[in-house]
């Protein structure tokens, strides 16, 4: 169990994080706008209740190494995904 509370604490770290990037990306280009932001913020939230429902999901699944291995490969491709997205503002 303290595997699954580990992910739980290094998914908040990591959204809270590219939250971050984002609001520092936006104090930083005055071009990019507060709608961009938003829309970027919102599907970086959206993301993560995936993830943590995933995470109560797998507490139920047969093979737990290998569906909570899956999930990590996941939030690592949701992360590549977000830093480029926030690189594109």
């Amino acid at each position: 169990m303290s595997s699954i509370k580990r992910l739980k604490k290094d998914i908040n770290y990591i959204f809270g994080e590219i939250i971050d990037k984002v609001n520092f990306k936006q104090l930083l280009k005055p071009e990019v706008t507060d709608e961009q932001v938003e829309k970027l913020i919102d599907e970086v939230v959206a993301t993560y209740e995936d993830f943590y429902n995933k995470i109560h999901e797998g507490r139920k699944a047969g093979n737990k190494k290998a569906y909570f291995k899956n999930l990590t490969g996941e939030i690592n491709k949701a992360v590549e995904d977000f830093t480029k997205k926030i690189e594109a503002l």
